[in-house]
């Protein structure tokens, strides 16, 4: 029994990490993660399409990082509600935390994709305004 729980806790501890590790190196070849500091002094100072391309790029990541995060965390809850459904415990139930996470994951994911959106709002607007002007200069020499 003890042997068993040993495995199942290795397991379930193991593959999700080895899961965040291949989309971490999915997500690596893509651009470099910004440390926070640098994040906020980014978003403080984005003023042309190139930056917020940038922080649009970032904020697609953090939004798929989440979201992996949260079906892991839904197996997870899903797992622990089969295994405990006969049980009567005191609250909070395993599967609760569980499910605390699983909303927690998928509100940050939300909220990413939200950011990413108006970065991406925000770099194509800069660039149609960037192409007016230049046509504008262009109309003018």
């Amino acid at each position: 029994m003890n042997r068993t729980l040993i495995v199942v806790a290795t397991l379930s501890l193991a593959l999700p990490f080895a899961g965040m590790a291949q989309s971490t190196t999915r997500t690596s070849s893509i651009s470099a993660p910004i440390p926070e500091h640098e994040l906020q002094s980014l978003i403080k100072s984005a003023h042309n399409s190139a930056q917020y391309k940038q922080l649009a790029v970032y904020y697609h990541q953090q939004e798929a990082k989440y979201r992996a995060e949260a079906v892991a965390e839904k197996a997870e809850r899903d797992r622990r509600a089969q295994v405990n459904a006969s049980l009567t415990q005191k609250y909070p139930r395993p599967v609760d935390s569980a499910q605390y996470l699983y909303e927690s994951y998928s509100a940050e994911a939300d909220s990413a994709a939200l950011n990413a959106q108006h970065y991406d709002k925000l770099a194509a607007s800069q660039n149609q305004h960037d192409q007016q002007l230049a046509a504008a200069s262009q109309g003018k020499l």
